[in-house]
C-alpha cells in the first residue's frame, strides 16, 4: 500500500481536507459539461444523459454573468440558458467511487481534466483560492484544492498532476473548442428552455412563462 505524499493529490484530498472537488457543499455545482462531453461519457459508459446530466435554468443576466466570470465558456449560451453539469447524489459525483472517478481519463469532462486550473482571457489561473496550508484549508469550509496547497510554485502545481504548460494549453484550446460547438451540438437534447438570452429575458418577465419553464 502506497502512503502519504507518495499518493496523488486527489487520492488524498477528501482525507486531507474533508471532501474533495467531487463532493459539492450547500449551494456548490460540479463541472459544467458541453454536448461534447456529454456524447463522450454516452458513449463510453452507456448511460442516459439523465443518469448523469443536470439541467440548471439561469435567467440571461446569469448566463451573461457566468461568461463574463469565466472567459473559457464564452458562447457557451448562444442558444440557451440552460447549464449542463454533472450531476450529483448523495452529495457526490455519480461517477465517484471508492478510488476516484470511475471515468477513464479519455471519457472524463474536460473541465475536470482541467481542474484546479481554469481559462482566463490571456493564460490561465487557479479556479480555487489558496488558504496557505492544509490545515487551513480543511478549517475554511470552502472549495480548495490539495495539491494547490502544497505546492510552492505554479511549475510544482503542473508537476503535481503531471502536466506541462503545453499539455495546459491543449486542455484549454479543447474546452474553448467545445463550448464553440456546443450551442450547434444541442439537437439531440429535449428541452423547453429558452433558445437564447433574449427569450430567457422574456420568460422572465412573464410569470406564465416562467412557471412553465421550472416546471
Amino acid at each position: 500500500m502506497t502512503a502519504g505524499k507518495d499518493r496523488s493529490p486527489c487520492a488524498r484530498c477528501a482525507e486531507a481536507l474533508g471532501r474533495s472537488c467531487c463532493q459539492p457543499g450547500p449551494g456548490e455545482r460540479l463541472a459544467t459539461l458541453t454536448a461534447t462531453d456529454v456524447e463522450r461519457i454516452r458513449t463510453a459508459t452507456g448511460w442516459r444523459q439523465e443518469r448523469f446530466v443536470e439541467h440548471e435554468p439561469l435567467a440571461a443576466e446569469e448566463a451573461l454573468a457566468y461568461e463574463a466570470r469565466r472567459p473559457g465558456y464564452r458562447g457557451y449560451f448562444r442558444t440557451t440558458t440552460v447549464r449542463w453539469g454533472l450531476r450529483a447524489e448523495g452529495g457526490a459525483c455519480v461517477f465517484l467511487g471508492n478510488d476516484g472517478c470511475t471515468l477513464s481519463p479519455a471519457t472524463r469532462p474536460t473541465a475536470c481534466l482541467l481542474y484546479p486550473f481554469e481559462p482566463r482571457e490571456h493564460g490561465w489561473t487557479l479556479a480555487v483560492e489558496r488558504s496557505g496550508s492544509v490545515e487551513l484549508a480543511a478549517r475554511s469550509g470552502e472549495p480548495r484544492c490539495l495539491a494547490a496547497e502544497e505546492a510552492r510554485s505554479r511549475g510544482a502545481l503542473l508537476r503535481g498532476f503531471a502536466i506541462d504548460v503545453g499539455g495546459l494549453t491543449a486542455l484549454i484550446d479543447r474546452l474553448r473548442a467545445e463550448v464553440k460547438a456546443h450551442p450547434q451540438s444541442l439537437g439531440f437534447v429535449k428541452s423547453r428552455e429558452p433558445r437564447s438570452v433574449g427569450e430567457a429575458a422574456e420568460c422572465d418577465r412573464s410569470p406564465r412563462l416562467r412557471r412553465a419553464r421550472l416546471r
